[in-house]
C-alpha cells in the first residue's frame, strides 16, 4: 500500500500537466502528444529524414569550402570573385528563376547533431567575414580614389 500511495504522489505533477491543471510550453505539449500518441511510428522513415538532412548539410558544407579555397586564391580576377559572390547568393539577371534564395545556413538541417550545425555556421561566418572584408576594400578605395578627385 505505502509504494503505490509513493507511486501516486510521484507521478502527480504528470496527471496534472497531462489534464491541463498548470500552463504548459509548447515543448511540454509537443512531448505529451507524442508520448499519447497512438498511432505506431515508422522509426525507419524517420531515420531516413535524419540521413537525408546529414546529407544535405555535408553537400552546404563542401560547396562553402570549396567557395572559400576559391576566395583565398588571389590570382582571381575582382569580376570572378564578384560572379562567384553573385551566385553563392543566388543573385541572377531577370528573367530566370532558381527558386528562393538561402537564407539560413541552417535552413532544412536543424535536427543534425551539434558539432555538425557548429561547423557549418562557422563555415558560412568565414565566408561572411570574407564578403564583408571584400566590400570593406572595396570601399576604401573608393574613398581614397573619391579623394584624389
Amino acid at each position: 500500500i505505502l509504494s503505490t500511495v509513493t507511486g501516486v504522489h510521484k507521478y502527480k505533477w504528470l496527471k496534472q500537466n497531462v489534464q491541463g491543471l498548470y500552463p504548459q510550453s509548447a515543448l511540454l505539449n509537443t512531448i505529451v502528444e507524442f508520448a499519447l500518441k497512438e498511432e505506431p511510428l515508422d522509426v525507419e522513415k524517420m531515420r531516413k529524414c535524419l540521413l537525408k538532412q546529414l546529407e544535405r548539410a555535408e553537400v552546404r558544407l563542401e560547396g562553402i569550402d570549396t567557395i572559400l579555397k576559391l576566395s583565398a586564391k588571389n590570382f582571381l580576377l575582382p569580376s570572378v570573385q564578384y560572379a562567384m559572390f553573385c551566385g553563392w547568393q543566388r543573385l541572377i539577371p531577370e528573367g530566370a528563376n532558381i527558386g528562393e534564395p538561402l537564407t539560413d545556413c541552417l535552413k532544412d538541417v536543424d535536427l543534425i547533431p551539434p558539432f555538425n550545425r557548429m561547423l557549418l555556421e562557422v563555415t558560412f561566418g568565414k565566408l561572411y567575414a570574407w564578403a564583408i572584408q571584400n566590400v570593406r576594400n572595396i570601399l576604401l578605395d573608393a574613398n581614397a580614389k573619391f579623394k584624389e578627385l
